[in-house]
């Protein structure tokens, strides 16, 4: 019984996740677009064999807010910069891949910081090794090795920022083992 309704609120969890980005990518809300929102999950759940939310062990409210504020501060100032180029030299702009090496092993972590770092202007998730917790991101701009660092370090940020505000069992047993 208790397995069933875990089961059930695994697959919940992930209709109300793909019902939030289909809302985001509107950009408002309104009830024609949450009912819309809801027939696309219904037949995404119909035609595919869509994942269950990982499990949280626990959610950290002040460290959520915490990594949601960074995530706001990082949409203004990367549209700031990313209009900036594009105004003043668009085609001088240069663009690099960076991979970063993920420490998390939670599937859902991975998930939240792969969609963080695409929503922000100038990064784009171009491959995710999941066996290797691998990302390749494209950045722009960037003018050598010290903003590509830089990058990368702001990735490994925002994943250090979820993992503390997302316990989840994949990264507590890693904890555990390194301990």
């Amino acid at each position: 019984m208790r397995s069933a309704v875990r089961r059930i609120g695994a697959r919940l969890g992930m209709a109300a996740w793909l019902l939030a980005v289909w809302v985001l990518l509107w950009g408002r809300v309104d009830a024609l677009i949450i009912a819309g929102g809801v027939v696309a999950v219904v037949i995404a759940y119909a035609v595919s064999r869509l994942p269950a939310v990982p499990l949280v062990n626990r959610i950290r409210p002040l460290r959520l807010a915490e990594a949601a504020a960074e995530l706001a501060w990082d949409l203004l100032a990367s549209s700031v910069v990313i209009g900036w180029h594009a105004l003043r030299a668009p085609r001088r702009v240069k663009g690099a891949v960076i991979e970063v090496s993920a420490r998390t092993r939670s599937e859902l972590v991975l998930l939240v910081v792969t969609t963080s770092i695409s929503l922000r202007p100038g990064t784009l998730l171009v491959d995710l090794d999941w066996d290797r917790s691998i990302l390749r991101i494209h950045i722009m701009p960037v003018r050598g090795r010290r903003e590509a660092d830089a990058a990368r370090d702001g990735v490994l940020r925002t994943e250090r920022r979820l993992m503390r505000a997302l316990v989840t069992p994949e990264d507590t047993a890693e904890e555990e083992e390194r301990r």
